[in-house]
């Protein structure tokens, strides 16, 4: 029996979700990490799209991204987890399947700016949840593209972010004060979002 088709409405976000294969840490070191970096810059000369918000953690990874034509996201993640799962398995000296089954892909729409917002700061938060960081700031994850405003070359902010102030200033302090209420209620809790 084949898959069911995903649900991939136009002019949406993407929250993408990708997993190491059986959860194991395989991206855990810098070096993969920055192999995974330069695979996405270079995914958005495979399939067009923006990404908005990345973040690597050890075992999986966080996007959220929109493609300019939603039916070509499975094949901009299928090269994204084709590309990454070479290099890395070339990397690591070792062979087989790289990520766990199929992506995960939850669609927001374009005018839902409380749960862009939202998921912006869960895949920000991500770090600080597993107890990695104290704070949102990852040198993994592109908090520090809305948080502090550094470039870092292969992301852009979403609109929803730009429309939190008049000035990309008040854009970034109201965005970090929004993250400073973000609780995770560990596994089997549902996530307080405010």
């Amino acid at each position: 029996m084949g898959r069911s088709s995903r649900r991939l409405p136009p002019g949406h976000s993407f929250h993408i979700t990708l997993r190491c294969n059986s959860r194991q840490f395989l991206i855990a070191k810098g070096l993969r990490r920055d192999v995974l970096l330069a695979v996405l810059a270079k995914a958005k000369q495979k399939v067009p799209h923006k990404l908005y918000s990345v973040c690597l953690m050890a075992n999986h990874l966080h996007l959220l991204l929109r493609p300019d034509d939603a039916s070509e996201l499975p094949k901009l993640m299928h090269w994204i987890g084709w590309y990454s799962a070479m290099a890395l398995n070339r990397l690591s000296g070792r062979c087989g399947h790289f990520w766990e089954a199929r992506y995960y892909a939850t669609a927001i729409a374009p005018k839902d700016h409380r749960r862009v917002l939202n998921t912006l700061r869960y895949i920000h938060a991500n770090p600080k949840a597993a107890g990695v960081r104290k704070g949102f700031y990852d040198p993994y994850s592109n908090y520090g593209h809305y948080g502090r405003l550094e470039c870092d070359g292969i992301s852009e902010w979403h609109p929803s972010f730009l429309q939190l102030a008049s000035s990309l200033k008040g854009c970034s302090r109201r965005y970090a004060r929004f993250c400073q209420y973000y609780r995770h209620k560990g596994k089997g809790g549902s996530r307080c979002h405010r």
